[in-house]
């Protein structure tokens, strides 16, 4: 048993020998990609409220597929591997599909709907392809890191802290690794 008096003294030693993280903070390379992945989330709420109003399938599988096949040929260029790209980007899809499901779903039960313009497809696409290829140079800086549950949990809590449910989170954040 440790005396009170050596309890600080025994504490700093054990720190020092098995040094970890006391707070949970997100890796500094790592924020650039979690705030593009939340700006990606924002703009499946806008898809979300476009297929909405036109009736359209959540789903959208050759979307998906071009996007993915698009994305693996531009992660050659920066030495990623097509596992590696869809490492990233298949949570991405399924986090999106299922963010844009529970949005209408709820809408369709008289949740408030957004007071945003309904814009087309074709003119959020285009910002959904810009901020994906963004994240795609964020994931060749940072997809050979070793991250730990403290990244996973403190990116998962930055999306949440911006309105994205937690499952929607948790989905987004799977590629980070700690499990």
């Amino acid at each position: 048993m440790i005396s009170r008096r050596l309890l600080p003294l025994f504490m700093g030693l054990l720190l020092t020998a098995f040094p970890c993280r006391l707070q949970a903070d997100v890796n500094e390379h790592l924020n650039p990609l979690v705030t593009l992945m939340i700006q990606r989330l924002q703009l499946s709420r806008e898809v979300a409220w476009s297929k909405c109003r036109a009736g359209i399938p959540v789903a959208d599988p050759a979307r998906e597929a071009r996007m993915l096949t698009d994305l693996k040929t531009m992660g050659s260029h920066t030495d990623l591997s097509s596992s590696e790209v869809s490492r990233l980007f298949l949570p991405q899809i399924a986090a999106s599909r299922r963010y844009q499901e529970e949005l209408i779903a709820g809408w369709r039960s008289g949740i408030d709907v957004p007071k945003i313009k309904q814009l087309d497809l074709a003119e959020i696409r285009p910002r959904l392809d810009r901020v994906n290829q963004e994240m795609l140079r964020q994931w060749a800086v940072v997809c050979h890191t070793q991250f730990d549950w403290a990244d996973r949990e403190e990116s998962q809590r930055m999306l949440r802290e911006r309105g994205i449910p937690t499952d929607v989170a948790k989905i987004a954040v799977s590629p980070l690794g700690g499990q």
